[in-house]
């Protein structure tokens, strides 16, 4: 699928561990967001700003987002 798109993003490092957030769209179920300078995502946090149900599958450093539609909203990862 395609990727969705990660705006006003920020990433830092703290102890071992890196987070990555910024307001993420996607437009279509199967999008993917991969995390460049992270390794493996250990957790996702997601404020949604439409009305959508959604779910995420992880394979490394990236995330493929599981929605019922178009996505908008403050995503926040945590990783290594």
């Amino acid at each position: 699928m395609a990727a969705a798109s990660l705006t006003n993003y920020h990433s830092t490092v703290f102890g071992n561990q890196r987070i990555s957030e910024g307001t993420l769209t996607a437009i279509n179920n199967g999008d993917t967001v991969t995390l460049n300078g992270m390794k493996k995502i250990l957790d996702i946090s997601f404020t949604p700003t439409t009305n959508a149900s959604f779910g995420w599958t992880i394979s490394g450093n990236v995330a493929t987002i599981v929605s019922g539609g178009a996505l908008t909203g403050v995503a926040m990862f945590t990783g290594v």
